[in-house]
């Protein structure tokens, strides 16, 4: 094969788990690379991924990369050692498969030596799954084996150590634990502490102070502590503790489509428990006393719970558990009334992201002033004319379908009252035949007649309400109707209206299904720290800073300036300012050569894209800086002034 005509070739590699290492990965692409040089092929590029389970595949960096690659340039191959790298799942390597084929690429591995058909690819994806299910299986069955013998079959909690003991082969039994001394004091001071009335904060925060070495020798959280009282997690909640071991409380099962492990409660009749009286740290009496403190605690929760839409896990605000702390990474959550502030820096939790130091991030910030900067950008993206066509369009397409079901359920009306008017004159009929011969009436057939009646009543009254037959409608006429009625001015309107909402001018109720459609653009924000008593620094991460990358910083500004003017005219029009239509157009026309002068400047605004590690887009009051990346998301960092 000459070099003119050679395949063009990618190599992918993986490993399955952190206990492997890179020499595992160095060796398949030498095999790959000895591959393509004894066929004369060029070699393109080489992807990985490194621990990570053959299992995932849309949370898989490399693999990910591999199909944008082949998407975005030509590549006559993939190279894989065997087909197991690819992936696990029957479901994804046949999807890998049928991808590579739609853009004119083939799945080749070493161990095959040729392409990789439909048949093999199905073959060895379902007999790789199914290893890993008898795999699981018989973990599981062997770990509940181990609990029965009373040994520990994951880490050991803390207040225990490993204990040896040996065999007659003296070969040491794994598995065996026993009271750490030292730790058992520990534990029984934390359950003192928190029956005396001390929060599970101030303890880990004392804890720390005093040296104290945490479960896994990191440093003490409340999380720790307090765990979670129903899925019997934490030092609180730990049975062990009573010399009750108890093995299988939940099991894992991977979300299909976010690739997460998620636990699901198992019934109690599936659990397995050891009574283990060697292991017991606490006595009853004190274990009985945090567990009242602990319904109490939940009592006074309850009663105290002003938002009742946070009892169906719904968020309360619109950006709750989506906020991060640029510093340390840790959450920013509610510390005060209606303020936000990083909950590492409140705890005063030792990191070792930072070197064993605590978060030193103080920034907090009102949730109103975060939410309005958030939102303030939000109709650009939402009104950009690709999203809006994109979004008009299906409108469009769903309306036609309703009106031609509805013109269909209207002929469907018209032929049941046609149906039911024969049925009622034959029963007249039938009254009419029994009353000329003498016959006696028939109860029945005046059930049947009033039933009849009332059905007519009803069928009426839908077809008074369903759409008009007597001038058929084509689709296209349909369709210039529906343009009519969707426009992006009418959009706009409503966009900012439901804007205007969210800045808690709406009760919950009102604005909880509008919370969820802003939450699909954001993926998360991660506050800064700034200078002074500037306002920290916002950097917002998802959809909506893909939006707005691939829009002209003018169409960004006029979008945002838009936005702003129809907020404000919609709160002077509730207020009762705007009571008449003339001085509504003497405000928009004020608004209007207003816009024409910034548009003059927005001009002189320059964009510049540098290549980078990410995604970000940089807004600032001066000018607009993107930097492209390799990254799958886009970043928005909004301009420190508030």
């Amino acid at each position: 094969m000459t070099a003119k005509n050679a395949k063009t070739a990618i190599i992918y590699a993986r490993y399955s788990t952190d206990r492997q290492t890179d020499v595992s990965i160095e060796t398949q692409v030498e095999l790959c690379q000895n591959f393509i040089a004894d066929r004369g092929w060029q070699l393109l590029d080489t992807y990985s991924d490194r621990a990570i389970s053959g299992s995932n595949y849309l949370t898989r960096p490399g693999i990910q990369r591999v199909l944008n690659r082949i998407k975005s340039s030509k590549v006559d191959v993939v190279l894989c050692v065997t087909v197991d790298r690819v992936s696990r799942d029957a479901e994804h390597g046949n999807g890998f498969l049928k991808r590579l084929r739609y853009n004119s690429t083939e799945l080749w591995t070493v161990h095959g030596g040729s392409s990789v058909t439909d048949i093999e690819m199905g073959l060895r994806a379902t007999l790789s799954q199914e290893l890993v299910e008898q795999i699981r299986y018989r973990t599981r069955e062997g770990m509940k084996t181990a609990v029965r013998r009373g040994k520990a079959t994951t880490c050991l909690a803390y207040g225990y150590r490993i204990k040896l003991e040996y065999d007659a082969h003296g070969e040491r039994i794994p598995g065996l634990r026993e009271v750490d001394p030292v730790q058992a004091e520990v534990v029984q001071e934390i359950f003192s502490l928190y029956a005396d009335g001390v929060s599970p904060s101030a303890i880990a925060v004392e804890l720390n102070r005093r040296g104290i070495p945490g479960p896994r020798a990191a440093a003490w959280r409340d999380t720790a502590i307090r765990g979670h009282v129903d899925r019997g997690t934490g030092i609180l909640n730990n049975e062990l503790y009573l010399g009750r071991a108890i093995w299988n409380r939940r099991e894992y099962r991977k979300n299909p489509d976010t690739e997460r492990r998620i636990a699901r409660h198992n019934d109690s009749d599936d659990w397995v428990v050891d009574e283990r009286p060697e292991l017991r740290i606490i006595p009853d009496d004190l274990w009985s006393a945090v567990k009242r403190r602990q319904l109490g605690v939940r009592g006074e929760f309850e009663r105290t719970l002003s938002n009742p839409l946070n009892r169906t896990h719904r968020p309360s605000y619109l950006l709750s558990g989506l906020l991060e702390c640029a510093e340390c990474g840790g959450p920013y959550a509610v510390m005060a009334t209606g303020r936000y502030g990083c909950t590492n820096h409140k705890k005063k939790i030792p990191l070792d992201v930072l070197g064993g130091a605590c978060c030193s991030n103080h920034k907090t910030i009102l949730r109103r002033e975060l939410e309005d900067r958030i939102l303030t950008s939000i109709p650009a993206a939402l009104v950009h004319m690709d999203v809006f066509r994109r979004t008009v369009d299906k409108v469009l397409q769903s309306e036609l379908a309703e009106q031609k079901t509805a013109a269909h359920q209207t002929q469907d009306i018209a032929a049941a009252l046609e149906r039911n008017r024969r049925e009622q004159e034959g029963i007249v009929a039938q009254m009419s035949q029994r009353a000329a011969e003498g016959r006696r009436p028939n109860a029945a057939l005046d059930d049947r007649l009033d039933r009849l009646d009332d059905e007519r009543e009803a069928l009426e009254r839908q077809l008074a309400s369903a759409p008009s037959m007597d001038k058929p409608v084509s689709d296209a006429e349909r369709l210039a109707a529906l343009r009519d009625e969707i426009n992006e001015d009418t959009v706009r309107t409503v966009i900012h209206a439901m804007l205007y909402m969210m800045r808690d001018h709406a009760d919950p109720q009102t604005k909880q299904p509008l919370i969820g459609i802003i939450r699909q653009l954001i993926q998360k924000v991660v506050i800064a720290s700034t200078p002074g008593r500037q306002p920290p620094a916002l950097e917002v991460h998802g959809r909506i800073a893909s939006i707005l990358a691939a829009m002209e910083t003018a169409q960004i500004m006029e979008a945002k300036f838009k936005a702003m003017v129809d907020q404000d005219v919609l709160a002077r029009q509730l207020s009762g300012e705007l009571d008449t239509e003339d001085k509504k157009q003497k405000l928009l026309a004020g608004y209007a050569e207003e816009l024409s002068r910034k548009r003059l400047e927005w001009q002189q605004i320059q964009v510049s894209v540098v290549a980078g590690a990410g995604s970000n887009l940089y807004l600032l009051p001066e000018q607009v800086k993107m930097v492209a990346g390799t990254g799958s998301h886009h970043n928005l960092l909004f301009e420190t002034a508030a």
